[in-house]
């Protein structure tokens, strides 16, 4: 049998039942009487049974009503953490929000700005996902990520940008004399060994630039794919790099760091992007999210320019 009783009737039979009298019940849900009387009289009709016996010590279950009692409880109970949930999701604190970040930021950026979101909102459920810009690119435009922090370059038309430039500079080996020098230009690094990331990579294009407008050609004696790969390279003295201002604050921070930060000429940016989707909205969360990130990525955009642009 399909049962067609509202939650209203429902909730009027287990107050009826908690309290055992059907005017104890009106009371408590301050209503009248003869309102709980036709509540309880047209639940009994759709449920095809009798609820309640009437007997000298008042109200008293059917066998029947024991059971369904049971039901109702869960039934009232499961409402209620969905009232919770719907709550939940209209405050932006419900759910879980999936955040996807490049390999460089996942393990310093992006820790520090989920720390601070959760201070404030300390019941959030988050997961940070690390992946390469290409593939973040394609699954936040696809929905299955909230947002992203991707290099621009990796970006594609299904996506909303906002842009930040990172300055990046050169990690050189604090035994070499050029970590003397204020600043470092493509004629200084002449005979010096190279390292870069792989030659499609947006700092190894712009370096090669650099190094062609002066007349020069890069050529790098050694590639990986990662920034942390490349500082740790330059930290065994094997060459000289140019690596991103989170990457070198990380490695500057180690108790085995044997290089040094120098700025390069010209200025050189990594050109990383928040990313959301373009056709698949952001979820209550993610948009109470996103200025915590936004806020953290402009502060490394600002510190970047002050401690590794040229002359700064």
């Amino acid at each position: 049998m399909k049962l067609r009783h509202n939650l209203r009737q429902l909730q009027i039979f287990q107050e009826v039942v908690r309290t055992g009298s059907l005017s104890q019940a009106a009371r408590r849900l301050a209503i009248t009487q003869p309102a709980v009387s036709t509540a309880i009289t047209n639940l009994e009709s759709e449920v095809g049974f009798l609820l309640f016996r009437r007997n000298h010590y008042g109200t008293q279950l059917t066998p029947e009503a024991v059971h369904l009692a049971e039901g109702v409880d869960k039934v009232l109970a499961s409402v209620g953490h969905l009232d919770e949930l719907t709550d939940g999701l209209r405050d932006g604190h419900a759910g879980k929000l999936t955040v996807a970040s490049m390999p460089g930021l996942s393990p310093t950026v992006m820790p520090r700005v989920m720390a601070r979101y959760l201070v404030d909102f300390p019941d959030s459920r988050l997961s940070l996902q690390t992946f390469s810009s290409r593939k973040i690119a394609e699954w936040v435009a696809e929905g299955q990520f909230d947002l992203g922090v991707i290099e621009s370059d990796a970006a594609i038309e299904e996506l909303v940008l906002e842009e930040y430039r990172l300055c990046m500079a050169l990690a050189v080996p604090e035994g070499n004399p050029l970590v003397e020098k204020a600043s470092l230009s493509p004629a200084d690094l002449a005979g010096e060994t190279i390292i870069t990331l792989d030659q499609h990579h947006q700092s190894t294009l712009k370096l090669a630039g650099a190094f062609q407008q002066v007349g020069m050609t890069l050529q790098a004696s050694i590639e990986t794919h990662l920034f942390p790969s490349v500082a740790m390279l330059v930290n065994e003295g094997l060459g000289i790099a140019l690596i991103d201002p989170v990457t070198a604050e990380a490695m500057l921070a180690r108790r085995d760091c044997h290089l040094r930060i120098v700025p390069f000429t010209p200025t050189i940016n990594l050109d990383v992007a928040l990313v959301t989707s373009r056709f698949h909205p952001v979820s209550r969360q993610g948009q109470r999210f996103m200025p915590y990130l936004a806020a953290e990525l402009a502060a490394w955009q600002q510190r970047s320019q002050d401690r590794y642009a040229p002359g700064a």
